[in-house]
């Protein structure tokens, strides 16, 4: 008997039950995940009223028209009349940046932004790690340089991005520091549904604190 196997060619935020319905005892293979991280293949099976898989390997595919935000350039999010809130952070910059495992997991908490390590191009090793809210509103910026133990930070806007990337950072650290491949994904007719390990830990990242300094 062949097996029914659906693979879809953009990134997806979620996995729609329609395509639960249309894959009778298949497979479906998409890459998912929001701004903060996209690259990850859900790999689903589908076995009578749910789907039911892991995330693997290192897709780039872009996301759906209707779903992709307009990034644009740096210049569009900076605004001169901008008052930052200063801070530090023992977290690395570059070592989160390039972690792909942490930056799944706090992605989970920031779908709706995006971050680029910005190296400083003149022969120092330092760099500046920006996430940047998907409506422009909202930024922050994390120092880097070598040998430092304690890193510069400014946020912007309404909301706190880095004390945002920070609680899922800590929340990652907690579970202790899983790898990506441990987290799975249910999809019934209730949603999609994340997990840790096996289907009867749900996995819930930190949501985002309610108080937030109006422009």
């Amino acid at each position: 008997m062949t097996r029914l196997s659906d693979a879809v060619a953009c990134t997806v935020p979620e996995i729609p039950y329609a395509w639960v319905e249309q894959t009778p005892g298949g497979r479906i293979v998409a890459p998912w995940g929001g701004s903060f991280f996209s690259h990850s293949y859900t790999v689903l099976d589908v076995a009578g009223e749910r789907a039911v898989g892991r995330f693997t390997g290192w897709p780039a595919f872009m996301r759906t028209r209707t779903g992709r935000p307009h990034r644009g350039y740096l210049s569009d999010f900076y605004r001169q009349d901008d008052t930052g809130t200063p801070g530090r952070t023992r977290i690395c910059p570059r070592t989160f940046a390039e972690d792909p495992d942490a930056l799944f997991f706090v992605g989970l908490s920031l779908p709706d932004a995006w971050h680029l390590l910005a190296e400083a191009g003149d022969g120092s090793g330092e760099a500046t790690l920006w996430i940047l809210s998907d409506d422009r509103a909202s930024w922050a910026t994390v120092e880097y340089a070598p040998d430092s133990t304690e890193f510069e930070v400014d946020q912007f806007g309404p909301r706190r991005l880095w004390d945002e990337a920070d609680t899922a950072h800590q929340w990652w650290s907690r579970l202790g520091r899983p790898g990506r491949d441990r987290a799975g994904l249910t999809v019934d007719r209730d949603g999609q549904h994340l997990w840790l390990d096996d289907l009867d830990n749900g996995l819930t990242a930190p949501s985002r604190p309610r108080a937030e300094r109006p422009l």
